[in-house]
């Protein structure tokens, strides 16, 4: 009987070895891949980051010449041409556009 103990005691503990080796094995695997993949999620980052700064720029040189194209059309001197252009002289009597008073 203490043949078939020892016999159990061994294949236990060499079972426990191997698993060990294979834990030991996997984890510095693990360890020797961490840093490669962070170093490439960092990457995509950074390149995500300059993308939207990109776009960030695009968006506030549209927003600027969309307000200088407001700035433009709204001076006095636009506003004159079309005056001009569409019969109204600024100058002239102003045109009644809508009733005022009480309502009906």
């Amino acid at each position: 009987m203490s043949e078939s103990l020892d016999k159990a005691r061994v294949f236990y503990s060499n079972r426990t070895i191997v698993r060990g080796f294979v834990i030991v094995v996997l984890m510095v695997g693990f360890n020797a891949m961490l840093p490669l993949y962070m170093q490439n999620r960092l990457t995509r980052l950074y390149q995500k980051s300059r993308e939207m700064s990109n776009q960030v720029g695009k968006l506030e040189r549209q927003i600027l010449l969309q307000e200088s194209e407001i700035n433009k059309l709204t001076s006095l001197d636009n506003l004159s041409g079309f005056a001009e252009d569409a019969g109204y002289g600024l100058n002239s009597v102003p045109t009644k556009v809508r009733l005022s008073g009480g309502v009906k």
